[in-house]
C-alpha cells in the first residue's frame, strides 16, 4: 500500500499528518499495540498515544482491552462518513469538495480494511468503541450474526436513530424466529412517538417490559457477547462510549441480572392500562 499517496488526501480532511499514518498503517493488520504501530508508522513513541486518542476520539479507531491494550482500524466506509457529518456542521461552503474525498478514500481503503488479517492473541476480547456512528456500526454487525436471542436494556442517551429503517435487523431475526427481549424505562415509553416504536417492534414479536429506571444500557448477545456504556461519573452525563466484550461468564451474569429487572417490569400492555 503506497501509505503517502493516501496521507494528503486525509490530511485534507482534517486529519494531521501523524493521524493519517497511522490510521493508514493500521489498515495493514487486524491490531496493533502503541509499540508496533509507532514502529511502522514512524510517529515517535513519545507521541503514539497522544495520536491514538485522537483517532478514538474521531471514530477512526477501537480500543482493545486485553493481556495488553491494543488498537484497531474503524470501518473507513463509517468512519469518514462521520467524520464528514461533523465537518459539515462547521464548514458548509467545502462540504462537496470533502464528499468527493471520502468517496474516494472510502473505496480504496474499504478493501484493505476488510481483508483478512492476522489475529492470535487470545484475549482480544474487550473493545472500547466511541463515536455514534461506530457503536452504531458495532451494534448492526452482531444483529447480524445474532443466531437465538438478544436480550436489553434499553434507554438514552442512543447512538442508533429512532428512524425505523434502523432496525431492519431486528425485523428481519424476528420474522426469522429469533427472540428479543427488551426493557425500556418509562421515562420513555411516556412518549408518545416512541411508545409508537416500542409497540411496533411487539407487534414484530419483540417482548416487552417497562420498568422505573434501569442501571445502565445493556445488551446481550447469544448468551456470548455483551455491549454496555456506562454513565460518565465526572459530568453526570450518560456517555456514549460502549464496551464490548466477547465472555460468556460475564454474559452468563448479566443475564441473570437482566432477569432480575424483566420480573419486576410490567408488560406492555399493564403500562398502557395504568397510564389511560
Amino acid at each position: 500500500m503506497k501509505i503517502d499517496s493516501y496521507v494528503e488526501n486525509l490530511i485534507k480532511l482534517g486529519l494531521k499528518e501523524s493521524e493519517a499514518k497511522v490510521y493508514l498503517n493500521l489498515l495493514k493488520k487486524k491490531n496493533f499495540t502503541a509499540t508496533e504501530i509507532a514502529h511502522v508508522s514512524g510517529v515517535p513513541r513519545t507521541k503514539i498515544y497522544e495520536v491514538l486518542n485522537q483517532l478514538v476520539n474521531k471514530g477512526l479507531c477501537v480500543e482493545i482491552l486485553g493481556g495488553v491494550k491494543k488498537y484497531s482500524p474503524a470501518n473507513p466506509n463509517i468512519a469518514f462518513n462521520g467524520l464528514l457529518q461533523r465537518y459539515e456542521q462547521n464548514y458548509e461552503q467545502e462540504i462537496e469538495y470533502k464528499k468527493i474525498l471520502v468517496s474516494n478514500i472510502s473505496e480504496i481503503l474499504f478493501p484493505l480494511y476488510n481483508s483478512e488479517k492476522e489475529n492470535t492473541d487470545p484475549l482480544n476480547y474487550i473493545q472500547v468503541v466511541r463515536e455514534n456512528n461506530i457503536i452504531s456500526e458495532r451494534v448492526k454487525s452482531l444483529g447480524k450474526t445474532l443466531k437465538h436471542e438478544m436480550l436489553s436494556f434499553t434507554k438514552a442517551p442512543y447512538a442508533m436513530s429512532l428512524s425505523i429503517t434502523e432496525y431492519e435487523i431486528e425485523f428481519g431475526n424476528l420474522k426469522n424466529g429469533i427472540k428479543y427481549k427488551t426493557i425500556y424505562e418509562i421515562v420513555d415509553a411516556k412518549k408518545t412517538d416512541f411508545l409508537k416504536m416500542i409497540e411496533m417492534f411487539a407487534s414484530a414479536g419483540e417482548e416487552v417490559r417497562i420498568v422505573n429506571s434501569l442501571p445502565l444500557k445493556l445488551e446481550i448477545y447469544d448468551r456470548k457477547t455483551v455491549v454496555f456504556a456506562l454513565e460518565d461519573m465526572i459530568t453526570s452525563k450518560p456517555s456514549l462510549t460502549s464496551m464490548v466484550i466477547e465472555h460468556p461468564d460475564l454474559a452468563k451474569i448479566l443475564e441473570e441480572v437482566f432477569y432480575v429487572y424483566w420480573q419486576k417490569g410490567m408488560t406492555l400492555e399493564e403500562f398502557k392500562k395504568k397510564e389511560m
